[in-house]
């Protein structure tokens, strides 16, 4: 049974004349609907199915329904309109401002044409029950000041609770739809967005199936301000409205609004109409909502227009109206559609259900922008009825049909001369395909913005389409970002490792339920066309993928592809002629309604010259439009058309050119920016660009358009060219006439305005207003923080981002942009770094460094160049501030490497921080650094230069063999126990150890480098690095030694090669071998074992050498007979007779032969090409990831980076004495490692940062580019002997240390400097303790084989020591501790299993305890009698006596821990480490602090790991010492501080009342004993190359906060730290 609830209707009368009785109100509507009540009722009506005539229409059929109560017209709340006794589901429509629940949807605001409840004579709608929804949003009534925030959550709890008349399912239990004009739409939005993470809302938001938005300002609107300020000054107004304030286009909640809907939206159908018409608003008639706001730019979202009014796009004359049938069958449409899904299914879970899910896919794609912003812009422009003839093309129906067939054509490639509507098919095409509810993703090329013509980002945004409609895919590409710490944000990584880790490694092997369309445009606009589309055409995918292209005409690479899966169509005249028409008898006809003569003899005219351009008709008209006068004028106009591009360019180039000089300039500078802009511009990007000028704009995109000469479009408020020809022109020198636009100085012009926009001491103000820099960020994706500024300063984005690309591409004699940039680096340069870390990518920092390194090298080669009797000669000569700018460059990348993740944590750090850890040498420390005595300062280091050591990190006692490298961690193997170490790439800190418990010979990673298979003598074992969990393990069945091991085609097999000559293919699954193949030679009688194996990167190929015969290659591709091939030697003594290594180049076309004389051989496999290099001098190698650069070592550690193919050298770190056992580069080729001993060293030199040139657009100047550069020569500063142990004396001016040497050491703390020697132990062994005592008498030390030595100190001058012996002794272990009595004279030496007391006066062993077993103690001075000791451990706290180290008294305090350990091992954890409750804890520092108040001590697990340190699970524990007494030690308390335990990363020590600790994000943190853990506070953190694990356990406190870090041999000395 159905009943409708309706309005009254009456019949209008056959002239169209409204019936007696009904009234006409004048209107004063904005965003929505009527301002002033009107005392009409809405009635109930019958019941009976109302005839289906146009219009409205009384129903005349059928019985009455039971009465229905009554709604008003302006009534608030949610009220049915028409119900059903089985409803297929609610639409429910929502008014906006100034609207009412039932005028806004009502025809001039009378309600017999209220439009709702036609639905119901429609028979798909029929079944769905109407209501609409009222709120309070009258801006001229005086009531409460509500906001969006109301208006949504009332919507939500209307729906929750409505009941009344309701003859069925609650609302929200069957399928919804919103229609919502105007503000209506923002009330729905956040209804949605506040419902999705409300649990009681939230099934009611999991039902919405779709929303329609009329006229909604999604990104607000520019007179919303304007009514508030009208309302705020009116004498007898109403106050202004929280709600109008959300539809200001500034407005941070409608920003977050439109953030947090993108995340939860993906499972609604979303339509968008917008006004074409505009609405007239006092005197003037303007576009309330204009397009680019009332549009979402969302992957499912349909955009289209109405030819309405902002007023009238919510009403409808009639069932007949246009708009009214465009809205009616998109609800048609959605009917149908749920219909064919079922009844009202609950909608599962969207597959992006979160902010955090958003960020995730942003954060591993850096794809940003909504890819549906260049495609509703160019959606825009097809006009209905064109370009359909390309979509019934035979070639196209059987492209598009034949999906996944076998024998169709896989790619539909479509040419076509400049400026012939490709473009617009492309879209066309999108359109078409998208209408067939088919997958597909599209990426237009844009020649005018060089990140979007980048063939990697073409690349992102398709992933990044994908991972938002394919919950699979999305999975996998978040898990390879985990697991691998990979992502592909910006320009980090190249197109080969995107298409290799994303396409070929996820998605090409994934088996989707639907064929993927891909439709590429301008792909001859790439920056790489050819590198493109040669991997498109070979695409082997497990779901079908059908490529769309178009391009201008060029050469199609040839492929190995069959010939029938490329259908190539070339654009034709013809093609196009029908669409030419089209579109220009609708413009002609609109302008030209009444004469037919007139505008027949314009198309024609029009259409014979047009040669199938669309660029050129389109630009014609837009010249007409401005003769729309008499037939003179536009036959006057018609006869001067020039035919062809280039001539009417020069015709509208001449219009400009025609103008008063300051125009003139003016349309200039625009077409500059237009020009050699990074990206186009918005339109308040640019005003603010012209303000230098230009000030005072009225409407500046009407005045491109009056200036610009047509040369410039502007869409969505982005002002970018009209075409790429347009941009050849206006760049090109014609008949011996310049450019208009010099490339050179526009990008000089353009650099000189970024840097004077950035170059303003407000900037630290704005910073701080925004709440950004004041305190820590907590980022746990890194959001551009930097859009709030933007808020208010549009261009500052801009500026940051892209300033250094304009200066590499600006003349080399400019002396203004030199002044500029001097005083940018050395006033302001700190604020733009502030800027780029608010950014959260700190990426525009890096890329800046390298356009700057451009700039300086072409600078430096034009002065090497120019001799001095060159003209250059008499100006001022460039070479001394491109050194300078070479070395600002230097510095910034050194700042994000070294600072980098505290940097964007912190970003005002960069003004207080930072300066003082630069080298005092360098420019940022020598321009920023003041060395007040108020500030902090750090000593003790060099400070000529930077250090291109990043860390240097121990695997403990054994010796490190090899490393290997991912994107998140670098991983370090000691052979004899088999035990892998994961570190962190970005802390360089051990996040985790593996153990194979048996030798490992070989390691090697997958092709995503997120697995690693290790070979032991017995087993084969793979491991998931980000956990390390063990995946397979494939018993070993012969005794044959592994030489070379890898995965296979798949990550669940194994290639092994074996010193017998065999090469076997595993399955890991079931452990059955699959394949087989023998590299020897039946004829060739080679005896003996190979000396060496190596398989190529496409593993169809393996080098093998035996000793004393040149090397060999096998195909493993074919199982017949063959003879390998073979090097060629020229006599018995060549050196290949002997190779040491073979190397693999990276695209396996060649291969590197490192010989025992260190002579390197390039063997070209292809040509067989053999190419000698005796310069090398190496003896082990690695080639890097991309194949630029080899990394070598030579018999003394001298380390070298060369460059192929010439091998040059570019970098060079000598050493002197140093066996470097492996070397690894990093997958981006910015960092390398090596092994020596126990320790691997991470480097990260400038020279790898290499300047991208495909970046460069000016392609006249690349040849500038390549600079022959001096190689870089350095000392390696960390072989120089270790400190292992460190000592500040009672009055902070000095402190000794230990080093692995034997050495101890006295130095300054003020300066570091060293001041004398003390004594030594033997120098094969390391100090691993060293004291001093209070007064400064006695130094004490002890090293790692158990020798013990004491001395007594006499001061004999500043500076001055004399040295005498009190005891030198070799104990059963390594010292533990040390400590001395309050008086001196007794001395305490504990080891892990002994305690020793000594008398210091007499130099005698008072007394001895053997405990028999391993301790987990400390001890320290008793607080009350100086009689007593301590001794705590994690479950007992005694007290001896000082001379007999007798037992005192004991008690208990594992009663006060807590029950459950704190773990903090997710900042950290050894995942095989051994449980703490199997082996206990053991404490690892004690201390006396607040005023020898609290006992603390820490304790972690005891691992039983010699040599390994770990913060893993510690625990910081307190005992109040106020109680402790000798004859009551039973009333000891304690506690463990579990909150302020899972900050601790490494306990420092005491100062004051605070205790000292370095947090997870290295931080040097203090804690005020008693205060609320939320107390701690920050005062620095640490550069990265400080991080080394070993370095930070011996790190100490000096009394006065003075904090002591070793470093490469040296102690870093940072005072006044503790005062920020």
């Amino acid at each position: 049974m159905l009943r409708k609830i309706g309005l009254h209707h009456r019949v209008p009368s056959d002239d169209g004349q409204r019936p007696a009785g009904v009234t006409t109100r004048p209107t004063t509507e904005s965003f929505g609907s009527s301002l002033a009540g009107i005392p009409h009722r809405l009635s109930r009506k019958s019941t009976q199915r109302p005839s289906l005539v146009a219009g409205p229409t009384r129903s005349t059929i059928g019985s009455q329904s039971e009465p229905h109560p009554s709604l008003s017209h302006d009534a608030l709340g949610l009220h049915l309109v028409y119900d059903n006794s089985d409803p297929s589901g609610d639409i429910i429509f929502v008014h906006g401002l100034g609207g009412t629940a039932g005028k806004t949807w009502s025809w001039k605001r009378d309600l017999e044409y209220f439009w709702p409840v036609w639905l119901a004579e429609e028979e798909a709608l029929s079944s769905y029950r109407i209501y609409t929804f009222g709120y309070n949003s009258n801006f001229k009534s005086a009531g409460t000041n509500l906001n969006i925030l109301d208006f949504a959550k009332d919507l939500l709890f209307q729906m929750l609770t409505f009941s009344e008349g309701l003859s069925s399912a609650p609302v929200g239990h069957r399928t919804t739809i919103f229609v919502a004009h105007s503000m209506g739409g923002l009330v729905v939005k956040k209804a949605c967005i506040l419902g999705k993470h409300d649990p009681e809302f939230a099934d009611i938001i999991s039902r919405v199936h779709g929303i329609i938005f009329l006229g909604t300002p999604h990104r607000g609107a520019q007179y919303a301000k304007m009514l508030n300020n009208i309302l705020s000054i009116a004498p007898l107004g109403a106050p202004p409205k929280g709600y109008i304030a959300d539809l200001d286009i500034i407005s941070g909640a409608l920003r977050d609004t439109n953030e947090q809907f993108r995340t939860i939206c993906e499972g609604f159908s979303l339509v968008s109409f917008f006004e074409t018409q505009k609405t007239s608003f006092g005197v003037t008639k303007i576009y309330i909502v204009e397009k680019d706001s009332g549009v979402l730019g969302y992957p499912q979202e349909t955009s289209s227009p109405l030819n309405a009014d902002h007023h009238t796009i919510c009403k409808f004359k009639s069932r007949e109206d246009e708009n009214y049938v465009s809205v009616k069958n998109i609800l048609k449409l959605w009917a149908s559609r749920i219909r064919s899904e079922g009844r009202s299914p609950p909608r599962t879970t969207k597959p992006v259900s979160s902010i955090e899910s958003t960020k995730k896919i942003e954060a591993v794609l850096g794809v940003r922008e909504s890819t549906e912003d260049d495609f509703n812009t160019l959606r825009g422009r097809v006009m209905k009825g064109t370009c359909e003839w390309v979509t019934r093309r035979s070639e196209f129906v059987g492209w598009v049909n034949r999906a996944g067939r076998p024998g169709s054509p896989r790619t539909f490639w479509l040419i076509g001369l400049p400026a012939a509507g490709k473009t617009t098919l492309a879209t066309a095409v999108v359109d078409h395909i998208q209408f067939l509810h088919e997958e597909c993703q599209y990426h237009f090329f844009s020649s005018g913005h060089q990140v979007k013509r980048t063939a990697a980002y073409c690349l992102r945004s398709i992933a990044s389409q994908l991972a938002y409609a394919n919950e699979e895919f999305r999975e996998k590409l978040v898990t390879l970002h985990e697991e691998s710490g990979i992502a592909f944000n910006s320009q980090k990584q190249n197109f080969s490792v995107i298409w290799e880790k994303i396409f070929e490694g996820i998605l090409f092997k994934m088996r989707l339920q639907k064929p993927l369309f891909w439709v590429l445009d301008a792909i001859d606009e790439a920056d790489s066309p050819s590198l493109l589309i040669s991997h498109l055409l070979k695409i082997e995918s497990l779901t079908p993928i059908k490529l769309f292209l178009t391009s201008r005409p060029m050469k199609i690479p040839s492929t190995s592809v069959a010939d029938n899966s490329l259908t190539t169509f070339f654009l034709s005249e013809g093609d196009t002629n029908d669409d030419i028409r089209t579109y220009v008898q609708r413009l002609v006809r609109d302008a030209l309604p009444d004469d037919q003569h007139v505008q027949e003899d314009i198309i024609n005219q029009v259409l014979a010259k047009a040669s199938g351009s669309f660029l050129w008709v389109r630009l014609t008209l837009e010249t007409l439009q401005h003769s729309w006068h008499t037939q003179d004028d536009i036959r006057e106009v018609l006869n001067e058309l020039p035919k062809g591009m280039e001539s009417l360019y020069r015709r509208m180039l001449d219009m400009v050119e025609a103008q008063p000089p300051r125009q003139q300039l003016m349309a200039k500078r625009i077409l500059t920016w237009a020009v050699c802009s990074w990206r186009p511009l918005t339109i308040a990007e640019l005003q603010v660009a012209l303000e230098p000028e230009f000030k005072g704009f009225v409407r500046l995109e009407d005045t491109i358009v009056q200036i610009c000469g047509h040369f410039i479009s502007v869409n969505n408020s982005k002002v970018s060219l009209i075409h790429i020809t347009a941009r050849d022109f206006l760049r090109s020198e014609r008949d011996d006439v310049p450019p208009f636009i010099d490339i050179q100085h526009g990008h000089e012009h353009i650099a000189t305005v970024c840097l004077g926009h950035l170059s303003d001491p407000n900037w630290r103000r704005v910073f701080k207003e925004v709440g950004l820099s004041a305190g820590e960020i907590n980022r746990k994706f890194r959001t551009n923080y930097l859009l709030l500024a933007e808020v208010d300063h549009p261009f500052l984005g801009y500026a940051t981002c892209y300033w250094a690309y304009h200066v590499s591409l600006s003349p080399l004699d400019s002396q203004g942009l030199i002044e500029t940039l001097e005083n940018f680096f050395t006033r302001y340069c700190l604020s733009w770094v502030e800027a780029v870390a608010l950014s959260g990518n700190l990426l525009y920092l890096t890329n800046s460094a390298k356009y700057l390194k451009i700039y300086a090298k072409r600078r430096l080669r034009k002065s090497n160049l120019c001799g001095p009797d060159t003209p250059l000669s008499l100006t001022a000569p460039p070479e001394d501030y491109a050194v300078s700018i070479r070395l600002w460059a230097i510095d910034f990348i050194r700042i994000v490497g070294k600072f980098g993740p505290n940097l964007v944590q912190s970003p005002s750090s960069v003004h207080r921080l930072i300066p003082p850890f630069c080298p005092h040498s360098s420019m940022v420390g020598g321009t920023y650094y003041t060395g007040d005595d108020h500030v902090m300062s750090v000593t003790g280091l060099p400070s000529e230069g930077w250090d291109d050591c990043l860390a240097n990190v121990s695997v403990g006692d054994e010796i490190a063999s090899k490393v290997l490298a991912t994107d998140a961690y670098f991983i370090t193997l000691t052979r004899s126990s088999g035990t892998v170490t994961a570190w962190s790439a970005e802390t360089c800190v051990r996040v985790r150890i593996i153990h194979h418990n048996e030798y490992v010979a070989h390691m090697a990673l997958n092709k995503s480098r997120t697995l690693l298979v290790s070979a032991g003598i017995q087993t084969y074992r793979v491991w998931d690095i980000s956990s390390g969990r063990g995946l397979y393990c494939l018993p070993k069945t012969t005794p044959s030694i592994t030489m070379a091991i890898s995965f296979g085609s798949s990550d669940s097999e194994l290639v092994i090669g074996l010193d017998d000559c065999s090469v076997t293919r595993f399955d890991l699954e079931s452990s059955r071998e699959i394949g087989y193949f023998n590299a020897r030679d039946p004829h060739d009688h080679i005896r003996g074992c190979p000396r060496l194996m190596s398989f190529s990167p496409d593993l169809k190929r393996v080098a093998v050498a035996w000793r004393g015969k040149p090397p060999l290659v096998w195909d493993m591709t074919t199982t017949r007979h063959q003879h390998p091939q073979r090097c060629r030697v020229r006599h018995s003594t060549d050196a290949l007779y002997n190779p040491d290594l073979v190397v693999w180049q990276t695209d396996g076309n060649s291969i590197l032969i490192l010989c025992q004389n260190t002579k390197l051989v390039e063997w070209h496999l292809y040509d067989e090409k053999q190419i000698e290099f005796d310069h090398i001098k190496a003896r082990n190698m690695t080639v890097s990831q991309d194949g630029n650069f080899l990394l070598t070592s030579d018999n003394l550690g001298t380390m070298s980076v060369w460059t192929f193919p010439r091998f040059s050298l570019v970098y060079r770190l000598v050493n002197e004495n140093e066996f470097i056992r492996d070397l690894a580069f990093s997958p981006d080729g910015q960092r390398f490692y090596d092994t020596r001993g126990s320790t691997c060293n991470v480097w990260e030199p400038d020279a790898l940062m290499r300047p991208d040139e495909n970046d460069l657009t000016d392609h006249s100047s690349i040849g500038d580019i390549s600079v022959t550069t001096e190689p870089t020569i350095l000392l390696d500063e960390s072989s120089q002997s270790q400190v292992t142990s460190l000592a500040p004396d009672s009055e902070g001016k000095y402190y000794c240390c230990g080093r692995e040497d034997g050495t101890v050491m006295i130095h300054d703390l003020i300066e570091g400097k060293m001041l004398r020697k003390v004594y030594s132990h033997a120098s094969t062994s390391s100090v691993i303790a060293v004291a001093w005592s209070r007064s400064g008498r006695y130094m004490i030390s002890g090293d790692d084989s158990g020798r013990t030595i004491a001395k007594r100190l006499e001061v004999k001058g500043k500076d001055k020591w004399a040295v005498f012996p009190v005891l030198d002794r070799r104990l059963d272990g390594p010292v533990q501790q040390f400590l001395f009595n309050e008086s001196e004279t007794l001395l305490l030496i504990s080891t892990s299993s002994d305690d020793h007391v000594w008398n210091l006066k007499t130099k005698k062993e008072v007394c001895c305890q053997e405990w028999g077993m391993r301790q987990s103690r400390r001890w320290v001075e008793h607080p009350l009698d100086p009689e007593l000791l301590i001794w705590i451990d994690p479950a007992e706290v005694r007290t001896y006596s000082w001379t007999k180290l007798e037992h005192s008294g004991a008690v208990r305090t594992s009663e006060s821990a807590p029950a459950t350990p704190v773990d903090i091992s997710c900042h950290g954890q050894l995942d095989n480490a051994t449980p703490a409750d199997e082996h206990g804890r053991l404490v690892q520092w004690i201390a006396l602090a607040g005023d020898k108040q609290y006992l603390v001590y820490e304790t972690l697990p005891d691992t039983d790991h010699v040599g390994t340190r770990s913060s893993a699970g510690l625990h910081l524990e307190f005992l109040s010492t106020s109680e402790l007494r000798v004859e009551d030690p039973h009333s000891l308390t304690g506690g463990c501080v579990a909150d302020l335990s899972g900050q601790v990363k490494r306990l420092l020590g005491t100062y004051q009342d605070r205790i000292v600790f370095l947090d997870h994000d290295y931080w040097l943190c203090t804690w005020e004993i008693g205060v609320d853990v939320e107390g701690v506070k920050r005062h620095f953190f640490l550069p990265k190359d400080w991080l080394n694990t070993e370095a930070l356990w011996v790190a100490a406190l000096g009394p006065d906060g003075t904090f002591l870090c070793p470093k490469h041999g040296r102690v870093a000395v940072v005072r006044n730290g503790m005062m920020f």
